[in-house]
């Protein structure tokens, strides 16, 4: 095609700058097949032919600022969104209690003993299917478990994370530097093993192929409705993921380098600012979930009940983007968080700016997402729809120091899941070696429905109480049912101490002493000094009486 062969297309126009963005495309295609013909000349026999003039076309930085989606210099103009008034804290009218509530109150809100006798249904429910097909001479030694053994079993596994032991079996371990009487109080360990093996929580017969969370899902449905009834999130919240350490094989298990524990089963978490988890939702892979995989349709499921009240969330840079943004203004939401440099829709002007330490370069768009570079050791890339560039003077390692306002803001609403993650790890109960289905829901029941029971017992009483107390406190309540609602044999039995009348070994002149209830008989008689000259000195003395007291024959045998 000539140039004259379009209507209203000239080469005048061009030079004169009177032209249509539609001409302008035009030209810029043109100018792509003109360099195209003149290679091709080149190539011909007619070499010296006289080549057609080359139009260059240059967009101006304007033109340029609105092939990017109108970015400019920040004016401050955020979004409106709805100013967040609603109440936060306990929900006092699904809570009728007073401020004196006990600790364990508090936990039976979360988990009721209405799953506890499903758990224990389930557990015998799987441990007959297992008799069925064959069984071993453990395992014929089941009984039928019931809903005070079940809480029984887990508040033990919950002291179990106080008092920490190489293995499990050496909590029942009669060895002096391992012996520990709390749990052959609560149960005999072979009960304890069987009921760890046999421990279900669904009907492997109702599994269903899209569901790869069927063995669990009852304790997260039970769990994730609770949260949300008892407790109204704060302004603030966060979404980020924690990781349940396992290195077994599951198809959905994942790797993350930035955590402790790198493998494992990856949880996201929607957190209040004190470390409340209001909402949570189990990674299982993406075969099963090609759409509702993406950062943002996983912000967008766990916000659902965020919807129009004004609250502020922070994300990590995984999740923040322009389209997140975007959907959260929609709902009244606003969205902080750091943001990756090769999101789509990111003005290149702050993405390829060079800075130094302590420089910021911020654009803003015609919704009012701010966009800010800050060089610090490094560049930090942040997204907001709450800030502009603004900057305040902020005291570190005894210097004060300018940072933009976003990065303040963001590291304090960030940390909500880091202080989760960093309190369930104080005295962690999961042990090694378990079914991930097993350890999923001890990190469920015993960990994140602990802190949120303890947030609750903090915020209702107003008391300063420790986790590890808490814990401790919880952990006595759940283990301390009557024995007769137990069934018969599970308690272990613990037989009677046996006494030794020993020999203090070494040189009789050096470790003999006066027998212990000789001395008392005689200075009770005739006091100290005359005692110590009719009491008998022995070597023999009982390794079992506490202090090891030295005793003669006789009055060995008189109170053993």
């Amino acid at each position: 095609m000539e140039i004259g062969s379009r209507p209203g297309f000239c080469l005048q126009q061009i030079l004169c700058g009177s032209w249509s963005s539609a001409d302008r495309k035009f030209s810029l295609a043109l100018n792509v097949k003109m360099s195209v013909e003149e290679c091709e000349s080149d190539s011909s026999e007619n070499i010296f032919a006289k080549k057609r003039p080359r139009v260059d076309v240059f967009l101006s930085s304007e033109e340029e600022e609105e092939n990017v989606g109108e970015w400019h210099d920040p004016r401050g103009n955020q979004p409106n969104i709805v100013p967040f008034t609603h109440p936060f804290g306990f929900v006092s009218e699904n809570l009728h209690i007073r401020s004196d509530i006990a600790i364990e109150t508090c936990y039976e809100l979360f988990v009721p003993g209405k799953l506890f006798e499903e758990i224990a249904e389930q557990t015998n429910l799987h441990a007959s299917q297992q008799l069925k097909g064959g069984c071993t001479q453990r395992l014929v030694k089941w009984t039928v478990t019931n809903k005070s053994e079940i809480k029984r079993f887990f508040g033990l596994i919950l002291w179990m994370g106080l008092v920490k032991l190489p293995a499990i079996y050496l909590y029942w371990s009669h060895d002096p530097v391992y012996m520990q009487t709390f749990p052959q109080k609560i149960m005999s360990r072979n009960r304890f093993e069987l009921l760890l093996r046999m421990l279900h929580f669904a009907d492997d017969r109702n599994s269903n192929g899209s569901n790869r969370l069927f063995k669990i899902q009852p304790v997260i449905d039970t769990l994730e409705m609770n949260f949300k009834k008892y407790y109204n999130p704060t302004k603030d919240m966060c979404i980020d993921e924690s990781l349940i350490p396992f290195r077994g094989r599951i198809i959905f298990r994942q790797y993350l380098k930035q955590k402790r524990h790198k493998y494992g089963v990856k949880i996201f978490k929607l957190c209040c600012e004190s470390g409340y988890t209001y909402a949570l939702r189990v990674y299982t892979g993406k075969a099963l979930e090609k759409e509702n995989t993406t950062p943002t349709k996983i912000v967008m499921s766990l916000c659902r009940d965020l919807f129009d009240k004004g609250h502020t969330l922070y994300t990590g840079n995984w999740y923040t983007s322009l389209e997140l943004a975007e959907k959260l203004i929609n709902k009244n939401i606003h969205l902080v968080g750091t943001l990756r440099s090769n999101r789509q829709g990111n003005p290149q002007q702050v993405i390829s700016k060079k800075l130094k330490r302590g420089e910021i370069i911020a654009k803003e768009n015609k919704q009012g997402i701010t966009i800010l570079k800050w060089k610090d050791k490094r560049d930090i890339l942040v997204l907001s729809t709450k800030h502009s560039s603004e900057m305040v003077n902020v005291e570190s390692r005894s210097e004060h120091k300018l940072k933009p306002q976003i990065i303040v803001d963001y590291n304090r609403g960030k940390a909500a899941v880091y202080l989760s993650d960093q309190m369930n790890a104080y005295n962690n109960p999961l042990c090694k070696s378990m079914k991930w289905y097993r350890k999923l829901a001890f990190e469920l029941l015993l960990n994140t429905t602990v802190l949120n029971s303890y947030i609750l017992y903090k915020d209702i009483t107003k008391k300063n109480i420790s986790i590890t107390e808490f814990r401790e406190k919880l952990a006595v309540h759940l283990t301390n049912c009557r024995e007769e609602d137990i069934p018969s044999g599970s308690i272990a039995t613990t037989s009677k101490k046996r006494h030794k009348h020993q020999k203090q070994p070494g040189k009789v002149s050096a470790v003999r002493k006066y027998c212990k209830l000789c001395y008392e008989k005689n200075a009770k008689q005739s006091g100290r000094a005359m005692a110590r000259k009719m009491t008998k000195q022995v070597v023999t003395f009982c390794d079992t009486c506490e202090g090891q007291p030295f005793l003669c024959l006789p009055c060995f045998n008189k109170i053993h």
